[in-house]
């Protein structure tokens, strides 16, 4: 017997953890500062983004505590397996109370529950008790609802009440956050976050997750077309080094065929079986080359080069040339290319290319003239990769949140009793009483209205 009460208590115990409003707060406020820790520090980045920013001890220890794929962190599933445990079971400890005041609601109007309102007035009507039963019976089905009447001896109870689904609207928010928490927890295990880099021309299978013990395999390739980057403009319309769009032309390979082509840019992904692949970064590849026209002034075009930075160039019967500096903006008429050029016999001459002006080449008088046409450039696109199972069910979530929120905040159980009972001069005497769940201060208007409503109401 002993035992049972030690293993009785030990039960309590238990339970009460888990109901506590102590346990609730205190998780919360743990996933409140984790979500801050969360939103400064940059999520799911490669490695070498985090080395740039902090010292190699703070990475290390950053690393340790799983802040930088934080919301994927045992220990962010444990609490958000700990909050739902709380909430169900502060659900189920006290569901069943409303459930009984909702099933068995006081439908008499005694002297214990009058006292208890504060919404009470009484009057005396001449004429027969069940008239009037019939008549407040009527008045208050236009009112509230249809009334329950209750018959001790010569007194009659009248009992209407609306809104009642009100009361559950607290629960079915608590149920929202639990599907969202289920939901959130099921991407967190099923689900992976990785990224990966795709040159031009390039394509992927697999990709590499943070903590993940080795690649994803798509069972389908990514190939990256081609990667766009524009620039905003300056005051006078040249090109600036700020990045204005970019943007990758994706194509998902399966079998040996494209089955989906889509251009994508920032916050307009590709998804394909539930896989969704955001623009995330981009980078150069290799150096970038200037592209240098040579012509001849009387015969037209005589060829094209592509220049490496510092590396000559040999242009046979003329010499060499080197591209050696490039200027995005030089003296305000955009790009330009700073190219020296070596003859046999002579001492090399620097000459600067404008990419506008392309016939400015022309007044050295010389068997060649050069025209820049611009930097090529080969670029990778960085594509952060998700999959999340659990995403369709955090939006039951947050749909059922929605309609919680509203019957909690925007309805009201309302409640009205009506005492019925002949007085000692031969009248009836009436009691009205009412109350609602929340927003009394609207109900006490209403009230207001009903008592004039009914005490205007004539045999």
């Amino acid at each position: 017997m002993a035992d049972d009460k030690r293993t009785q208590s030990l039960m309590d115990k238990v339970w009460n953890f888990f109901t506590s409003l102590k346990l609730a707060i205190t998780v919360l406020i743990i996933l409140a500062v984790s979500s801050i820790f969360g939103t400064i520090i940059e999520q799911n980045q490669p490695m070498e983004k985090y080395q740039q920013v902090y010292t190699d001890a703070s990475v290390r220890i950053m690393d340790a505590l799983n802040l930088f794929d934080m919301y994927h962190s045992w220990w962010f599933l444990l609490l958000l397996v700990l909050f739902t445990v709380n909430l169900s079971c502060c659900t189920i400890d006290r569901l069943p109370r409303v459930v009984k005041i909702v099933r068995n609601p006081k439908t008499t109007l005694d002297e214990g529950l009058e006292k208890s309102l504060g919404l009470v007035d009484r009057w005396k009507k001449k004429g027969a008790l069940d008239a009037w039963v019939e008549k407040y019976a009527e008045a208050m089905g236009k009112e509230i609802g249809k009334p329950r009447v209750t018959r001790n001896s010569d007194i009659v109870h009248l009992y209407a009440e609306s809104g009642v689904v009100s009361r559950f609207g607290v629960y079915v928010t608590h149920l929202s956050i639990v599907i969202i928490f289920i939901g959130a927890i099921v991407g967190n295990v099923f689900g992976y976050k990785g990224y990966a880099n795709i040159p031009e021309g390039g394509s992927v299978r697999q990709i590499p997750t943070r903590g993940g013990t080795r690649p994803v395999d798509l069972d389908f390739e990514v190939r990256c077309n081609k990667f766009s980057l524009t620039f905003y403009n300056d005051k006078f319309g040249n090109p600036t080094q700020q990045p204005k769009e970019y943007a990758s032309d994706l194509s998902i390979i399966e079998n040996g065929r494209e089955v989906l082509r889509k251009k994508i840019v920032v916050n307009d992904p590709l998804q394909y079986k539930g896989i969704w692949f955001y623009q995330s970064s981009y980078g150069p590849t290799g150096a970038a080359t200037a592209q240098v026209a040579v012509v001849d002034p009387a015969g037209g075009p005589v060829t094209g080069l592509a220049l490496a930075a510092g590396q000559k160039t040999a242009l046979p019967g003329y010499g060499t040339i080197t591209g050696v500096d490039y200027q995005p903006n030089f003296q305000g008429s955009g790009p330009a290319l700073l190219v020296v050029l070596e003859k046999p016999g002579q001492p090399p001459a620097q000459v600067w290319l404008p990419q506008g002006k392309p016939d400015v080449d022309r007044k050295r008088n010389d068997r060649y003239f050069f025209s820049f046409g611009g930097l090529t450039q080969g670029f990778f696109t960085g594509l952060q990769v998700a999959k999340d199972p659990g995403v369709n069910v955090v939006w039951v979530g947050c749909t059922l949140m929605v309609i919680g929120i509203i019957i909690a905040f925007f309805m009201s159980h309302q409640r009205l009793w009506i005492r019925l009972a002949p007085s000692a001069d031969g009248r009836v005497e009436i009691v009205l009483a009412g109350a609602a769940s929340r927003n009394r201060l609207a109900f006490e208007k209403k009230f207001e209205k009903i008592q004039d409503d009914f005490k205007a109401v004539s045999a």
